[in-house]
């Protein structure tokens, strides 16, 4: 096995369901195997889940818990940490088969699903930073060679910026790669809580997250 796509869910009906399409193209162009691990849903997540994957765990309710949980079960020699809520498109899935031998990690530009220009421009702004910056959240699909992964210790188990966390380590061993293709993600979160209002929030988690504040109060002021 090649690859291993882990896929961490918390009550995820919805979404995991609308990924039906996508983890079926990756099963059958990567041949991937798609582990999930869901922390404790309280709706018909895990039911889904086992229709759509080949290996399904229960795990705590914590991100980076969900994702090495999954590496700990992975076969493959490239891990792809995909959330419930985004998607890869063809292009992306195509450029995954055409990466090198010598690939050590990588991720895809972003695209929202809402085409409102406001939406679009938010993309470019969060590509733009993930290429002078060399890091990536985790809906941008973070892909890592299973040596160079277990080579910065996995994530860190901190309860929030698990994703920048770990892209800050990668980028000191080497730089990487953006692969061809959009990785789509859901444009809930900016819909529910207001486009300015979370524009906003994650800009003040991230300066709080460099300035030393603890994952565990940053978890007190996300919703």
């Amino acid at each position: 096995m090649k690859y291993s796509i882990i896929l961490p869910t918390l009550n995820e009906e919805i979404a995991l369901s609308s990924m039906k399409n996508c983890i079926q193209a990756l099963k059958i162009k990567l041949g991937a195997e798609i582990i999930i691990v869901d922390g404790r849903s309280t709706d018909d997540t895990k039911d889904i889940a086992k229709s759509l994957a080949d290996k399904v765990f229960d795990s705590n309710r914590s991100r980076s818990l969900q994702l090495n949980k999954g590496v700990m079960h992975a076969t493959g020699e490239y891990y792809i940490f995909l959330h419930a809520d985004t998607i890869l498109d063809d292009n992306a899935i195509d450029s995954i088969l055409s990466i090198s031998e010598n690939f050590e990690w990588g991720f895809f530009k972003i695209k929202l699903d809402q085409k409102a220009l406001k939406y679009s421009f938010l993309a470019y702004c969060i590509n733009l930073r993930s290429k002078l910056f060399n890091y990536c959240t985790g809906d941008q699909v973070l892909i890592v060679n299973k040596s160079i992964f277990h080579k910065v210790n996995g994530y860190r188990e901190i309860e929030l910026m698990e994703d920048i966390d770990i892209t800050n380590r990668l980028k000191k061993i080497s730089d990487p790669v953006i692969l061809t293709g959009n990785a789509i993600t859901s444009s809930r979160r900016w819909e529910k809580y207001g486009y300015i209002k979370t524009i906003l929030l994650m800009r003040l988690l991230r300066v709080l997250y460099y300035l030393g504040i603890s994952t565990k109060s940053l978890r007190k002021i996300y919703r």
